[in-house]
Order: structure tokens, then sequence, then C-alpha cells
């Protein structure tokens, strides 16, 4: 079954219009196996019959299932392991006690906004700790119900230390752990559309969104950036992935450490 050049592009805008997403023309082959999936489960006959089907179903529902299969989601515990090492270093020390607002933008099926909880439980005082709030967003939703379940199989702890699994998970059985409660509560999931007005109210010590920005096109990562900037604190911490930088007009945030960003 073929995806013409036609049916990518029709793929292309949809994704861009709604969440800025940029397919670049080597996806096809990736776009047509990830559409396949749920074109199968719908028992259709092709990509034309389900790209009508999208757009024309009123509910949204199966829109919101392409934006799920087309959004890349890898990630892993403690990835980029020299941010975490930084905010260890530089950035906890900073805050004392006082309450802090913390983003993780884009946090996949949550694997980051548990790394920072971890991180935080291991360096901070027990006040300091419970006037942290971790927000965890991300626009797939079956990610997020990953994330909200707090379990996870053994292919996604593999590089987690021991003494971190002992402390901060509980074996569910069949290889599987689940993050405890102390963790779990100190994070806050939902979905939201990074290209859309952020319904959010700042402000946050430290944005992180990594591994990001390499799916959007520099207009659209300016604006992003932008209203990030809007919402940090001054003095605060944007965190973006290793291959991504901050270009272009923001003169009040200062590179501080390979892909960390602090507001002047």
């Amino acid at each position: 079954m073929d995806l013409s050049a036609s049916e990518f592009q029709t793929v292309k805008n949809l994704l861009y219009d709604y969440c800025g997403i940029d397919l670049h023309e080597g996806k096809q082959a990736l776009v047509r196996a990830r559409l396949m999936k749920r074109i199968r489960a719908l028992r259709m006959g092709g990509f034309e019959e389900y790209l009508d089907y999208v757009q024309s179903e009123e509910s949204g529902a199966e829109f919101l299932s392409l934006v799920d299969v087309l959004t890349t989601n890898k990630t892993s515990f403690f990835r980029e392991s020299q941010h975490f090492d930084f905010i260890r270093d530089r950035v906890l020390p900073e805050l004392g006690d006082r309450p802090v607002k913390w983003w993780s933008a884009g946090c996949s099926s949550g694997e980051e906004p548990v790394s920072c909880a971890i991180t935080l439980m291991e360096e901070l005082s027990l006040k300091a700790r419970k006037q942290f709030k971790i927000l965890a967003t991300d626009i797939s939703r079956d990610v997020l119900q990953v994330a909200k379940s707090g379990e996870y199989p053994p292919e996604k702890i593999a590089g987690v230390p021991d003494y971190i699994l002992r402390k901060y998970f509980t074996p569910t059985g069949d290889g599987y752990q689940a993050v405890k409660k102390e963790i779990f509560d100190m994070i806050t999931y939902g979905r939201l559309n990074l290209t859309e007005p952020f319904p959010l109210k700042g402000p946050f010590h430290v944005i992180m969104c990594r591994n990001v920005m390499i799916y959007f096109n520099r207009q659209t990562q300016q604006e992003i950036i932008s209203k990030f900037y809007d919402l940090l604190e001054p003095g605060g911490y944007l965190f973006l992935g290793h291959s991504e930088s901050v270009t272009g007009d923001n003169p009040g945030l200062v590179n501080v450490s390979p892909a960390a960003y602090q507001k002047k």
C-alpha cells in the first residue's frame, strides 16, 4: 500500500497546522508505517479513505490518534545526564527552601519529570521538597497515559542505578517498576500543544523542553522560546536538547552550560 506524494503533503499540512511539527520529505516511510497501524485498526482500504475520514470525522478523535502515532516520543531516565549534574550543582543550591515551579514541556512517557523529582528528593531538604511542584505536559495522549500510570517495563528502567530503583520504585511483576507515591505526588501531568497559547501561570524557575525543538521550523522555534522566556522568572533556567540552541532574537537568555540558558 503506497502513500502518494499528495497524501503525504496532506498529512504534513494537517500536522503542521495543528501543532507546528514540520515533517521533512524524508519522512514518507515513517508516516506510511505509522499510519498503517491506524488503517489496519479501522479496517480501511488505504490512505485516501483514511485521510478523508480523519478530515470529516466530527468528534476529532481520529485526528488526535493521527497526532499520537506521528509524534516521536523517544526518552529515557536521566537522559543527557550533564543537565542533571548542572541542576544538582548549580540550580538547586540557588533555591533555598522557597516554593518553586518546574515545567517539563514535552515530557513524553514521564521519564524526564520523574528524573527531576528524584534529583530533587536526593538533594533538597524535606521542607524544600514539599514546596516543589513539577508540571509535565505533552501533546500525545498515548504517552501521557503511560506517564500517568507511573509504571515502566524492564527496557525502560535498564539504565537506572540499582540504588535509585530500590529507593524510588516498587516492583509490580513481570519486571515492571512503579514510581513510588512520594515521587509521583510531586508531578502533575496534562496535555498541551506548544504552538497554542499557554494556559499556564508562571513564573517557572526551570523549564525543560529537550529534543522537541528539532521538529519545528525556525519561526515556530522562536515563537515557542519567546513564550518560555515570558514564563521564566528572572534568573530562571531553560534547558533544551544538546542538538538544539536558542537562536535569533533572545538576548535575554544567556548560555550558561551546554544547552542550558539562564534568563537575565
